[in-house]
Protein backbone atom coordinates (compact mmCIF):
# COMPACT_ATOMS: atom_id res chain seq x y z
CA UNK A 1 0.00 0.00 0.00
CA UNK A 2 3.23 2.14 1.10
CA UNK A 3 4.27 1.62 -2.38
CA UNK A 4 0.47 2.45 -4.40
CA UNK A 5 0.51 5.62 -2.18
CA UNK A 6 4.05 6.87 -3.54
CA UNK A 7 3.83 6.35 -7.10
CA UNK A 8 0.54 8.21 -6.68
CA UNK A 9 2.23 10.88 -5.30
CA UNK A 10 5.17 10.50 -7.79
CA UNK A 11 2.31 10.46 -10.75
CA UNK A 12 0.61 13.72 -8.94
CA UNK A 13 3.88 15.39 -8.49
CA UNK A 14 4.59 14.50 -11.88
CA UNK A 15 1.81 15.87 -13.79
CA UNK A 16 1.46 19.26 -11.58
CA UNK A 17 4.78 20.21 -12.82
CA UNK A 18 4.26 19.78 -16.20
CA UNK A 19 3.58 22.86 -18.58
CA UNK A 20 0.12 24.01 -20.28
CA UNK A 21 1.42 22.64 -23.64
CA UNK A 22 2.08 19.21 -22.00
CA UNK A 23 -1.14 19.06 -20.10
CA UNK A 24 -2.74 19.59 -23.45
CA UNK A 25 -1.19 16.73 -25.14
CA UNK A 26 -1.97 13.98 -22.68
CA UNK A 27 -5.96 15.32 -22.51
CA UNK A 28 -7.86 12.11 -23.81
CA UNK A 29 -5.03 9.63 -22.79
CA UNK A 30 -6.22 6.63 -20.86
CA UNK A 31 -4.71 5.64 -17.34
CA UNK A 32 -5.57 1.51 -17.30
CA UNK A 33 -5.52 0.38 -13.23
CA UNK A 34 -5.83 -3.56 -12.59
CA UNK A 35 -5.04 -4.75 -9.55
CA UNK A 36 -5.25 -8.43 -8.64
CA UNK A 37 -3.36 -11.34 -6.38
CA UNK A 38 -1.41 -14.36 -8.26
CA UNK A 39 -2.55 -18.13 -7.26
CA UNK A 40 -1.59 -19.20 -4.52
CA UNK A 41 0.52 -22.08 -6.03
CA UNK A 42 2.25 -19.62 -8.38
CA UNK A 43 5.83 -18.46 -7.19
CA UNK A 44 6.46 -14.54 -6.84
CA UNK A 45 9.83 -14.23 -8.32
CA UNK A 46 8.66 -16.34 -11.23
CA UNK A 47 5.41 -14.26 -12.03
CA UNK A 48 7.61 -11.15 -11.47
CA UNK A 49 9.66 -12.22 -14.53
CA UNK A 50 6.75 -13.15 -16.62
CA UNK A 51 5.02 -9.84 -16.46
CA UNK A 52 8.45 -8.25 -17.23
CA UNK A 53 8.16 -10.09 -20.27
CA UNK A 54 4.48 -9.69 -21.42
CA UNK A 55 5.75 -6.19 -20.84
CA UNK A 56 8.48 -6.08 -22.95
CA UNK A 57 6.68 -9.29 -25.91
CA UNK A 58 2.93 -8.06 -25.97
CA UNK A 59 1.67 -5.07 -24.26
CA UNK A 60 4.24 -2.29 -25.61
CA UNK A 61 3.47 -3.93 -29.14
CA UNK A 62 0.08 -2.81 -28.89
CA UNK A 63 -1.12 0.27 -31.28
CA UNK A 64 -1.54 2.84 -28.75
CA UNK A 65 0.76 1.89 -26.07
CA UNK A 66 2.56 4.45 -23.85
CA UNK A 67 4.14 3.57 -20.43
CA UNK A 68 3.33 0.20 -18.38
CA UNK A 69 4.27 -0.11 -14.26
CA UNK A 70 3.47 -2.63 -12.80
CA UNK A 71 3.87 -3.14 -8.34
CA UNK A 72 3.24 -5.24 -5.12
CA UNK A 73 2.37 -4.28 -1.94
CA UNK A 74 3.34 -6.19 1.36
CA UNK A 75 0.09 -8.46 1.13
CA UNK A 76 0.72 -9.77 -2.17
CA UNK A 77 -1.57 -7.61 -4.45
CA UNK A 78 -0.86 -6.51 -8.03
CA UNK A 79 -1.06 -3.16 -9.25
CA UNK A 80 -0.29 -3.00 -13.23
CA UNK A 81 -0.75 0.79 -14.65
CA UNK A 82 -0.88 0.75 -18.47
CA UNK A 83 -1.00 4.56 -20.48
CA UNK A 84 -2.80 3.90 -23.62
CA UNK A 85 -3.08 7.04 -26.06
CA UNK A 86 -6.91 6.13 -26.73
CA UNK A 87 -9.62 4.14 -24.87
CA UNK A 88 -10.10 2.65 -28.41
CA UNK A 89 -6.94 1.07 -28.09
CA UNK A 90 -6.55 0.27 -24.38
CA UNK A 91 -9.81 -1.79 -25.39
CA UNK A 92 -8.77 -3.27 -28.31
CA UNK A 93 -5.35 -4.40 -26.34
CA UNK A 94 -7.38 -5.77 -23.07
CA UNK A 95 -9.50 -7.94 -26.26
CA UNK A 96 -6.85 -9.06 -28.16
CA UNK A 97 -4.64 -10.30 -24.96
CA UNK A 98 -7.86 -12.42 -23.41
CA UNK A 99 -7.51 -13.90 -26.90
CA UNK A 100 -3.37 -14.74 -27.25
CA UNK A 101 -2.11 -18.26 -26.71
CA UNK A 102 1.10 -16.35 -26.23
CA UNK A 103 0.13 -14.82 -23.01
CA UNK A 104 -2.48 -17.88 -21.32
CA UNK A 105 0.16 -18.91 -19.30
CA UNK A 106 0.56 -14.89 -17.68
CA UNK A 107 -3.09 -14.91 -17.03
CA UNK A 108 -3.75 -18.26 -15.73
CA UNK A 109 -1.23 -17.52 -12.75
CA UNK A 110 -3.48 -14.54 -11.82
CA UNK A 111 -6.64 -15.43 -9.01
CA UNK A 112 -9.49 -14.03 -11.21
CA UNK A 113 -12.02 -13.50 -8.39
CA UNK A 114 -9.42 -10.94 -7.11
CA UNK A 115 -9.12 -8.81 -10.93
CA UNK A 116 -10.44 -5.50 -10.41
CA UNK A 117 -9.88 -3.19 -13.59
CA UNK A 118 -10.70 0.64 -14.19
CA UNK A 119 -9.63 2.97 -16.81
CA UNK A 120 -9.58 6.72 -16.44
CA UNK A 121 -9.24 9.59 -19.37
CA UNK A 122 -6.86 12.37 -18.61
CA UNK A 123 -7.78 15.75 -18.52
Amino acid sequence: MKYLIGLTILLFGITSCSSPTEKMTRKGVVIEVTSFKINANVDMAAFQKRDATIEKDFTSKQPGFLKRLSAVNDAGEYVVVVYWKSMAEAEASMGKFMKDQSVADYAGMINGSTMKMNRYKMF
